[in-house]
């Protein structure tokens, strides 16, 4: 039976598809192979005659097409990837909200005036007790009001100063919180002199103008220490001129508390008692 497929077929390996292999297998008639053996040549051509590439194409050849691509004409090529930058999200833009200022009217103007009433009592009392002015019987009626105390003389020396200090402050408008701390201190002081010399006690019904006034200016300098100065101040750039918060609550609990020290170790008297 005779196959459908011829014996040779032109697709078969042969050993001319080879090069340059010193041992290339050959076939023989009934499939069986031989190799070169010691002494024969080596290359396929040599044994089958046929030209090599080298000389079908002369290695002069090759250099002289090479010579014909000049450095001008050479592009060299970046063959490295291009570093790709992430991308940044893009978000919405929020509208702009531009705050306007808050319109405070006449409320600077008022604490204006607040701090001139309030400062320039306490620089006019601390004067006319330095300099003896008017009716004030100056240092010296200060101590006989304060002779019943264990430091009368050093608290008449002591408390004209701080009204002073405190006065000048508050009328400029500088260092707003410890001007209205020194303030609340010594008219809290005052206060409670006035109170303990009247001989009435806690009964407010039997005040008189001598006990109010102390109290009034404790009241209007305990307000002063919340609202701050204003913008027509000197810290009119400050926080707490325009919205003063813990500040006030610190500084105007350490003024009641020097108010309770200066009585307490000034008198010789408990004030809590």
């Amino acid at each position: 039976m005779t196959s459908k497929f011829p014996r040779n077929n032109p697709r078969d390996v042969t050993p001319d598809d080879f090069n340059n292999f010193e041992d290339v297998p050959t076939y023989g008639e009934a499939g069986s192979t031989s190799h070169i053996r010691a002494g024969e040549p080596s290359s396929i051509y040599e044994r089958t005659g046929k030209a090599a590439p080298t000389e079908v194409f002369p290695s002069s050849a090759m250099q002289s097409t090479e010579s014909l691509v000049t450095d001008e004409s050479t592009v060299t090529v970046d063959r490295q990837p291009l570093e790709v930058m992430p991308a940044e999200p893009v978000y919405a833009e929020e509208p702009v909200v531009v705050e306007e200022p808050a319109r405070r009217g006449t409320i600077d103007l008022g604490l204006l005036l607040l701090r001139l009433v309030l400062g320039g009592y306490l620089i006019f009392h601390a004067i006319q007790t330095f300099f003896r002015l008017g009716a004030s019987d100056g240092i010296t009626g200060l101590e006989n009001d304060f002779s019943g105390y264990a430091y009368g003389e050093v608290l008449a020396i002591v408390v004209p100063t701080l009204e002073l200090a405190a006065g000048v402050f508050i009328v400029l408008g500088l260092i707003g919180p410890v001007a209205a701390m020194v303030a609340v201190a010594v008219t809290a002081f005052m206060s409670a002199h006035a109170v303990a010399s009247s001989g009435a006690g806690a009964n407010m019904l039997m005040w008189d103008a001598a006990v109010w006034l102390p109290v009034l200016l404790f009241g209007i300098s305990l307000a002063h220490q919340f609202t701050g100065p204003g913008f027509y101040a000197v810290d009119s750039g400050r926080s707490w001129a325009r919205r003063p918060l813990a500040s006030s609550w610190i500084f105007a609990v350490l003024g009641i508390a020097a108010a309770a020290l200066l009585w307490w170790f000034g008198t010789g008297i408990n004030p809590f008692a």
